[in-house]
């Protein structure tokens, strides 16, 4: 049995250097990407979901006495007007990579047959629907506005 020639080594040589040179160029191009992505309206995104993702576990009701789950709010309407710097996960961890960051949190109630007025739950006679907004900043940039309609559960869906 005889070995590779050298035309055969050279050959398989150029193709796995081809192969490396192709990976390295991928995972740079990837690298890239992911840069646009992490600091633009993607991001944010993200950041402001983090947000919705627990507004969405905490409770609408609570006593005095309830455990705190997201921070300090007992329930959905303690985040209206808060803001987190550097922001927070839904687990209400600091995002350490955006400590730049920030999210700001409204909790509206609008009447549900015209979104755009923004009612008093307590002397308003028909249907609500609440809107929570949540604004991101980059410093003192405006990065986006992202909102979410939600609707009280019923005591069956809990």
């Amino acid at each position: 049995m005889a070995g590779a020639t050298f035309a055969e080594v050279m050959l398989a040589s150029m193709v796995l250097g081809a192969a490396v040179v192709a990976s390295t160029a991928s995972m740079r191009g990837s690298t890239e990407v992911y840069h646009y992505f992490a600091e633009g309206p993607h991001e944010a995104l993200m950041l402001a979901q983090e947000i919705h993702e627990a507004a969405v576990l905490l409770p609408w009701e609570a006593d005095e006495d309830a455990e705190e789950i997201f921070g300090d709010a007992k329930k959905l309407d303690d985040i209206d007007g808060a803001t987190y710097g550097p922001p927070r996960s839904a687990e209400y961890e600091v995002v350490v990579r955006h400590s730049n960051w920030s999210q700001e949190v409204e909790v509206m109630k609008v009447d549900l047959a015209d979104p755009s007025v923004e009612i008093d739950p307590e002397t308003f006679e028909g249907e609500i629907l609440t809107e929570l907004k949540v604004t991101i900043f980059n410093g003192p940039t405006e990065i986006g506005v992202f909102s979410w309609w939600m609707s009280e559960p019923d005591e069956a869906d809990e």
